[in-house]
């Protein structure tokens, strides 16, 4: 027993010792003929003891030892609150098992609670215990269908925080074909959609009737996007909007989205001026679409209605940040200074020391933009400190400068040991400079502190196959993070990579292919056309090698990979 939890029991044992002195006090008073009950009274002060122990644990951030304290003694809880409070924090700190218990003791006090059976069938799933699941999963419908309640569509929201989704997968696509239940599919289709599982979904939105229902015509057109299915996706909603009889702004925004996509300018800019025609006076409708124009990198579209929106006085510090970063973007370093330094509050507050040191940095060198950072933020506490590194550290990422990162970053650790950032930083770094026994150092401390952090894994897993190294190994920590995060590119892109280079060919060609499909990025391209190849697949890597070409005519990955099959290419 630690020096802490000592003398929390101290303290607690004298507590308790007064309560009873006071309790007996009063029992010899008004309770004189009342039966006594050793056991009653054991229970009671048992649980007063325990549930001050977690509470002072609690306070002292002492979360691990709270937890176990609580599981423990669990048998002295009843209080639904504090199982509902200690299923928080042992979620939050990855501890399933104690998670089990807990609900475990909540439905022992009340077998009807819908809430426990929820957080059971959600944990299960999350320990893929899928029977057990199952279990509680029917209970759940049973009791909504006695009601003729349809609110069992929460379930996805407490599904949605499980750390491995690929569990989730893997139980319904066992489980789903025994339940005829809509709601609950879309359920799992909006789990999947919200995970970039869209090619998951799509077999399931092709075979329902969607033509008619605006929910799910929408959700097919966007797998289809997610699935670069462009056309198609816009020939969905067309056909769909042309069918109504009066406008659905919201198909319409989503068709609009789909035009920038395409690159379809004038069809885009003739959708703007009807959306906005239906309600001028809508300014949230129109940060919206401004917003859409910014996030698909039409600047001048975006800063035309931002500039009508500032003239209007909404939302000016959002706004100011955006038209910052439009000029940012178009290299106009000083007059996207001028807007950063009008932000005074609100969302974008935070990154506005960040903003404009890049600007500084941009316009003059990098010595301005620590200076502005020296300047503004004072080192007073270990937090400011903290965030005074964390932003020169933000100023390396892009050029890299190995050496200045190594630097900050262990400036961080030397205080702040577990830091995420940090560490994930010099691990990058160190891989640059082929040090992998450190990177190997750092990463390893990242997913001790995080076993479930697949940015991490797949990193890891990644840099080590960029060297050769322990390929087995890489190849166990990037399965690991597709489990937790199945539809992320980058992470299939790594595994077919680790397997590509392992000599598994045609298993590297079915996650490269999956990673293809979700994001063209010209290193992803590069390990597909590549693996195209090795499975013997010439002409179709040709023509994945010519049209990302065509996007990314400069990119030295891409014209690295032309030279070295120039000869070959010209033969298809």
């Amino acid at each position: 027993m630690n020096r802490n939890i000592k003398f929390i029991t101290i303290f607690v044992s004298l507590f308790l010792l007064s309560c009873s002195t006071q309790d007996n006090s009063k029992s010899s008073k008004s309770d004189i003929n009342a039966p006594y009950s050793d056991t009653n009274v054991n229970f009671k002060y048992n649980s007063m003891y325990n549930k001050l122990v977690v509470e002072l644990l609690l306070h002292k951030n002492q979360y691990d030892e709270a937890i176990e304290t609580f599981s423990t003694n669990i048998q002295y809880f009843r209080d639904e609150d504090d199982f509902l409070k200690m299923i928080n924090k042992a979620r939050d700190l990855r501890r399933f098992d104690d998670i089990t218990r807990i609900t475990k003791r909540w439905l022992i006090i009340n077998p009807l609670d819908v809430l426990a059976h929820k957080i059971s069938f959600s944990n299960y799933v999350e320990l893929a215990d899928f029977s057990s699941a199952d279990y509680h999963l029917k209970y759940l419908l049973e009791k909504y269908n006695e009601k003729n309640n349809k609110s069992y569509i929460d379930i996805e929201e407490i599904l949605s925080r499980n750390i491995i989704i690929n569990h989730i997968v893997k139980y319904f696509e066992q489980n789903l074909k025994n339940y005829d239940n809509k709601d609950l599919l879309i359920s799992y289709l909006n789990i999947l959609q919200k995970n970039n599982l869209d090619h998951v979904a799509l077999p399931y939105l092709q075979e329902m009737d969607f033509l008619n229902n605006r929910i799910l015509v929408r959700k097919y057109s966007d797998s289809l996007a997610r699935l670069n299915q462009v056309d198609e996706a816009i020939i969905t909603l067309e056909n769909y909007i042309k069918n109504l009889s009066i406008t659905d702004r919201e198909s319409s925004y989503e068709l609009l989205a789909l035009y920038l996509e395409s690159k379809d300018d004038n069809k885009a800019s003739l959708l703007i001026d009807n959306l906005i025609s239906i309600d001028p006076s809508d300014d949230d409708f129109m940060f919206r679409v401004a917003l859409l124009c910014f996030d698909k990198d039409y600047y001048d579209l975006s800063e035309k209605y931002f500039n009508i929106l500032l003239s209007k006085s909404y939302a000016p510090d959002n706004i100011n940040f955006f038209l910052g970063q439009i000029d940012y973007h178009k290299e106009q370093y000083n007059e996207a200074l001028l807007h950063y330094e009008r932000i005074q509050q609100g969302t974008f507050v935070n990154t506005k020391l960040l903003n404009v040191a890049k600007a500084l940095h941009k316009k003059y060198d990098i010595t301005r933009a620590y200076s502005y950072l020296d300047e503004q933020v004072k080192i007073k506490t270990d937090v400011d400190a903290l965030n005074l590194l964390t932003l020169k550290l933000s100023l390396h990422q892009d050029p890299y400068d190995v050496d200045k990162i190594l630097e900050i970053s262990t400036r961080i650790l030397e205080s702040f040991p577990e830091n995420q950032r940090a560490l994930y930083s010099r691990a990058l770094a160190y891989e640059k400079k082929g040090d992998l026994k450190q990177m190997s150092i750092d990463f390893e401390k990242m997913i001790t502190f995080d076993p479930y952090n697949s940015i991490a894994l797949n990193a890891y897993g990644y840099s080590l196959s960029l060297h050769e190294k322990q390929l087995a190994y890489a190849e166990k920590l990037i399965r690991k993070a597709i489990d937790i995060d199945p539809g992320n590119p980058a992470i299939l892109d790594s595994l077919a990579w680790v397997l590509y280079l392992d000599g598994s060919y045609k298993d590297a060609y079915e996650y490269a292919s999956l990673a293809y499909i979700k994001d063209q990025d010209p290193e992803i391209v590069s390990h597909y056309y590549k693996i195209l190849l090795k499975n013997g697949f010439k002409q179709k890597a040709k023509k994945v090698l010519e049209k990302s070409l065509m996007n990314n005519p400069e990119n030295d990955e891409l014209l690295q990979l032309l030279d070295e099959n120039g000869d070959e290419a010209a033969q298809l």
